[in-house]
């Protein structure tokens, strides 16, 4: 849908607060009210292991599945596929934008991240314990209908925390949904690797899957709470068409705008096509056309929009910011470039969505001691020019130590080890696919 004359009112954007996806909806409603085992099963396989769908799901599930699995008609293959070879000319500095500019925009938004926050909150407070028993099984191997299967499989992928980095360890569910996020972003742009092992948005391809089951549990999520009875209506629907959109725009217009910073350049036709995959995966999300502009440039208005709109300081964002430079540090190596998380996301977002993510402007003397010595060893220049400050070659040495570091973290108990395809691993010399032994506090939480 071509946009160039769309004004995104704020009459309008309000009402797309209160829309979400009805067709995840009604999938998820179906299913939880019959008592089936073999759905249980089936789905707890599909959503913790990362199974290929199963032929003997319910029908109605296995509808949704099939309806969701296309191309919309105007998607435009030569376009993806160049958008896919951008991404892995400049894989390391991506996954530094995804770490320092996609995620804190997203966690700067002060309605959408409560859907966020709350999550990652499940399974940790008492009294949210008490009212799930109300709807829950205890096990997950126990019939009892799929929303107690997938309220379990939430409470695996989001709930409990694990101490500070500077106590005994991460927060463990929100690190998992972190690398998580950063898996989805990996399998969309995966190039074709050979038989059985499609592109990301082919037909087959892992990036069509990982995108159709974050929508299955976005309605899972909708779900829960309309069923716990503590959402806002002030907030608008939890994970509604603004939100879904504003999420879309973060991994594509907000890592294009950051990669000048990052020292890789790119072409007119390059950001169109990486904006042009997003667009597609957001199709296939649910997130309606009116809010899936064609040409990039509307999708930057777009998000510039929802941003004056809803960029403002909150405890959940500056807690889940938090958490994200936490596991920044962890995964990067040495004490090099302890705090440079907070300098970059200051640097590629700005100071006001900086602020509003929860990361307040360094102290002077800090700020110094953290640039002081990658200015030394000629990776910082002293100047303010934005494209100037960083050089390429620190971030694409950083990028790359974030991406050896995410393959070998693990994502904790009966996951896969982070999937990098190899001609991306070969490119950038990444090293490892095996699984990283489980930290023992992970152990014992998960």
């Amino acid at each position: 849908m071509r946009m160039t004359e769309t004004v995104w009112t704020d009459e309008f954007l309000d009402k797309k607060r209160t829309e979400c996806d009805p067709e995840a909806d009604e999938a998820v409603r179906s299913l939880t009210e019959r008592e089936v085992t073999l759905a249980n099963e089936l789905m707890t396989r599909l959503i913790i292991n990362e199974q290929p769908v199963p032929e003997d799901l319910p029908p109605s599930l296995r509808r949704f599945f099939d309806d969701t699995d296309t191309l919309p008609p105007w998607a435009q293959r030569p376009l993806i596929l160049e958008g896919q070879r951008f991404f892995n000319r400049c894989a390391p500095q991506m996954l530094l934008a995804l770490f320092c500019a996609s995620l804190p925009s997203c966690y700067a938004a002060s309605k959408g991240v409560k859907v966020l926050h709350r999550t990652g909150k499940m399974g940790r407070d008492p009294a949210a314990r008490a009212r799930q028993r109300l709807f829950t099984s205890p096990r997950p191997g126990r019939s009892g209908g799929l929303l107690p299967i997938l309220v379990h499989a939430l409470q695996e992928r989001f709930g409990g925390f694990m101490r500070s980095s500077a106590g005994r360890g991460l927060p463990t569910n929100l690190y998992r949904r972190i690398l998580e996020t950063a898996q989805m972003v990996v399998d969309v742009m995966a190039p074709d690797q050979g038989p059985g092992n499609p592109a990301g948005l082919e037909p087959g391809g892992r990036g069509i899957r990982t995108a159709q089951k974050v929508r299955l549990m976005h309605a899972v999520v909708r779900r829960l709470f309309a069923q716990e009875g503590r959402w806002s209506p002030a907030l608008g629907q939890p994970i509604n068409q603004e939100d879904m959109a504003a999420t879309m725009l973060a991994f594509s217009v907000v890592t294009l705008r950051a990669l000048p910073k990052l020292g890789c350049d790119s072409s007119p036709r390059e950001r169109q096509a990486y904006y042009h995959s997003w667009r597609v995966v957001g199709h296939i999300m649910g997130i309606q056309g009116e809010l899936l502009p064609e040409r990039y440039e509307d999708g930057e208005r777009l998000y510039d929009k929802i941003a004056q709109r809803h960029f403002h300081w909150s405890r959940e964002g500056a807690e889940m910011t938090g958490a994200l430079l936490a596991l920044l540090d962890h995964v990067t190596p040495g004490n090099l470039f302890d705090d440079l998380g907070e300098v970059l996301i200051h640097h590629l977002l700005g100071d006001a969505t900086a602020t509003a993510a929860g990361v307040p402007r360094k102290r002077d003397l800090m700020s110094a001691l953290v640039m002081g010595p990658l200015i030394g060893l000629g990776w910082v220049t002293d100047e303010t020019n934005d494209r100037n400050l960083f050089s390429a070659r620190l971030c694409e040495l950083l990028g790359r130590k974030l991406m050896e570091g995410i393959v070998w973290a693990g994502r904790g108990k009966n996951r896969r080890p982070f999937r990098l395809p190899d001609q991306l691993r070969e490119t950038w010399g990444v090293q490892g696919w095996e699984r990283a032994p489980e930290p023992e506090d992970e152990k014992a939480t998960a």
